[in-house]
């Protein structure tokens, strides 16, 4: 095998709570969480003229030493003591700074990906080397519906997990997890009173009724008047409740799989401030050998 195309999804949080800061000033969190049809693409191809990896990204605003994929890339190279080079293309479509995972995804889609074309089948090894990487990695390898906890490296699968539509609205507006989380201390009450406060959709998911709710929408709204008119708009159009994925910035709704939102997705893309997609949820990765 020479080569193998990759698609990387995109994830959902329908819920996260912050349950307390870490002794790694890390946060313990939980989450329920789904991988949706909302792709970067990549592709992965084995350099015989070349020793090094080579990156071509499409997001130039990371550069390549930083960006996760290649770190992935080079990091199993090195673990399983693979003398190869390597030509790497990503095409981005998931937006940075939107608590969507395009990052993590990215680096799970190259683990997989290089698993695959050098027939290494220890999942358990590329889990910890995932979990080394970052905290949403292992999420990521498995590619299916899950409630995460801890720093979010802990993954356990959901065993029947309902087939959910998402209307998604993106700002263009990036949004640090770093910033996000720092934004956290000192407003536990603020948050918690935010809550009480306000009424969530409530769907049975993973054997129990969760609240599509997350600890970071009321700092949201609380630092970044941006949020106002997409949220002031979708309150009126009809969508019966919305949150935020991860930190922020991505806004979704679930949606019936007969409801009928192309109109209000032309209105709302018409105003060139949001990126709207109409998404499913899925289960597994999706990719292509040559």
């Amino acid at each position: 095998m020479e080569k193998i195309n990759i698609l990387s999804p995109a994830k959902i949080n329908l819920s996260l709570d912050i349950i307390s800061k870490r002794e790694d000033n890390f946060h313990n969190i939980r989450s329920y969480i789904q991988i949706i049809d909302f792709f970067d693409e990549i592709s992965i191809e084995i350099d015989d003229n070349d020793s090094n990896i080579s990156l071509d990204c499409s997001e130039k605003k990371i550069s390549t030493n930083e960006n996760l994929a290649y770190i992935a890339a080079y990091k199993f190279l090195e673990v399983f003591n693979i003398k190869s080079g390597l030509k790497i293309k990503i095409k981005k479509n998931i937006p940075m700074g939107a608590g969507m995972g395009g990052g993590s995804s990215n680096a799970a889609a190259v683990l997989i990906g290089l698993s695959k074309i050098f027939k290494i089948e220890d999942f358990k090894k590329i889990l910890v080397l995932g979990e080394e990487l970052g905290s949403d990695i292992p999420l990521f390898l498995y590619s299916r519906s899950a409630c995460i906890s801890q720093k979010g490296q802990v993954v356990n699968l959901v065993k029947n997990p309902p087939k959910l539509n998402y209307f998604l609205v993106m700002p263009k507006l990036e949004i640090s997890s770093k910033k996000s989380y720092r934004n956290w201390k000192g407003n536990e009450e603020y948050v918690k009173n935010f809550h009480k406060r306000s009424k969530y959709k409530e769907i049975y998911f993973d054997d129990n009724i969760i609240q599509i709710k997350n600890d970071f929408y009321p700092l949201i709204l609380k630092n970044y008047s941006e949020f106002y008119e997409i949220i002031n708009f979708l309150n009126s159009s009809g969508l019966e409740s919305f949150s935020i994925t991860g930190s922020g910035s991505a806004i979704f709704s679930i949606i019936d799989d007969n409801a009928n939102v192309d109109e209000l997705k032309s209105y709302i893309e018409s105003s060139n401030k949001f990126r709207v997609s109409i998404n499913s949820s899925i289960e597994g990765w999706r990719f292509q050998i040559d």
